[in-house]
Order: structure tokens, then sequence, then C-alpha cells
């Protein structure tokens, strides 16, 4: 059906109280890119916030065949959504069609300082409730900036409001670890793994904000973005964009896209 002929009741738990999980999938010539890791996460999500997981929840599939299909999807992004259930009323799943982002020509992004991300189960989790990223997003684009860095407790970065960070330190890359409050991420997975096969120094590591002093490149990746490169993370600037590290794990990931985009 069309998005604005769609209807969720007043009562349900994802309107009242953010009581849900979500998934944003990759399209790829048609297909989704790594859904069973996308399944797999919303099911783990739903287990951490202790929601039963609805029957339907095998459906999601064929769902999402049949709505790619009826939009004549070959690039986008399909978002799979699972509210909890309250007394008569059941789990709802929706699965909405979207278009790939464009993304600004120079990436910039601002660290923020309103919010905090803090680790625990619930930051390993696509909760609906996004009153945090929301926020901090909210902050960086009154700064001008595409999106924001979320810092934790101890002052390190962690992720942005809705994409894995990166960064390029001696000749190696690092993000942040689960451990420190990260998502993660099914494109962040990809890129460590390419990473290693294309000879490149690639682990997850704990990043102080001093470590912008000493990176060369840093990018973002995402379902939407896929290794998307930075010109400026808050005082750092860097010019080239895609670095000399970016753009082959870029080249390599888009390789990765081509072969494991399917059903």
């Amino acid at each position: 059906m069309r998005a604005k002929d769609a209807r969720v009741p007043l009562t349900d738990r994802g309107v009242l109280y953010g009581d849900g999980v979500f998934e944003t999938v990759r399209i790829h010539r048609g297909a989704p890119f790594r859904l069973d890791r996308h399944l797999d996460r919303l099911l783990r999500g739903l287990k951490t916030l202790r929601i039963d997981a609805p029957p339907r929840l095998k459906d999601i599939r064929s769902g999402a065949k049949a709505l790619v299909a009826a939009c004549k999807m070959g690039e986008g992004l399909v978002r799979v959504t699972v509210t909890a259930a309250d007394g008569d009323s059941p789990a709802r799943i929706s699965i909405v069609p979207r278009e790939l982002p464009a993304p600004p020509k120079d990436v910039v992004l601002h660290l923020v300082e309103s919010v905090r991300r803090t680790p625990g189960p619930l930051s390993a989790c696509k909760a609906i409730s996004r009153a945090v990223e929301s926020t901090a997003l909210r902050e960086a684009q009154a700064h001008g900036a595409f999106d924001g860095v979320l810092v934790n407790d101890a002052g390190r970065l962690v992720e942005t409001t809705s994409r894995n960070l990166f960064l390029a330190v001696d000749g190696r890359i690092a993000t942040p670890p689960t451990s420190e409050g990260a998502l993660e991420g099914v494109t962040r997975e990809a890129v460590l793994e390419v990473a290693g096969k294309i000879g490149i120094r690639a682990a997850e590591a704990p990043l102080a904000r001093e470590s912008l002093d000493r990176a060369t490149e840093a990018f973002l990746t995402g379902s939407g973005v896929g290794v998307l490169g930075v010109a400026r993370l808050g005082p750092r600037a860097w010019s080239g964009v895609p670095g000399p590290l970016t753009a082959p794990l870029a080249h390599a990931y888009r390789d990765l896209l081509d072969a494991d985009a399917r059903w």
C-alpha cells in the first residue's frame, strides 16, 4: 500500500514509548545486502529489549522481496520496524522503502556536546527510541554539519548518529569497539572483512579525541552511504578525500556488494 494509506494506532507501543527495533537494509540491483545479518541483529535486539518475536517475523524476507518488486527498486533501502505487543494489540511489523541518501560533496562532522553514548546492551541494538541520536543530529545540523559524532562518558569517539566511524592512524584503520558503545554495523563488519583481503591493517580500537591529531583520514560506513570519506571532523580537516586507504576500501566494499546482494 502507499505510505499515506498505512495506519498505526495511537496506542502502539512504538508510538507511545519508542518500544521496538528496526533495521535498514541496502538494496543493490534489486536484492538485499546481507539480509541474514540484519535479521539476526533484529532478533538479538528484540531479545535485549525482552520483546517477544512476532510469529510473522519469518515473513520479513518474502515481504521485503514483494515490496522491492512492487516498487521496481534497483538501488535503495528497505527499513524493517518491529514494535512491541501490548495487551490485545499484537506486535507490528512494517517494511518501508527509501531512496539512497545523497551525501554532500564535502562531509563535515560535528563533535556532539549535548548528549553522550552510554555503552551497554542497549547500545548494541537498533532501538526505535532515538532521543539521543535525534538530539545529537539536530545539534550537528545547527552547526552546519552533515552528521554528529557521539562520544562516551570517557570522552572517546564512538560513532555518528546513524553510521560507524573509522580513522586512519599510523597507516592502519581503526574503529571503536562495541564495548565503547558502537553498534556492530553490517557495513562496518564488511569493511573490516575486506580490509584484510586487500592488505590494509584494520582493527577495533578505542579512539580518544587526541586520535584526531594523528589521523590522516576519516570515513563513515553505513547501509545508506557505503564507505564515505570525511573532509572535516570537528577541528580536524583532511584534503584529497577519499584518501589512499579509504578509496580502495570503498572499491572493495562495492565489489562485495555486487557479490553478496541476494535474496
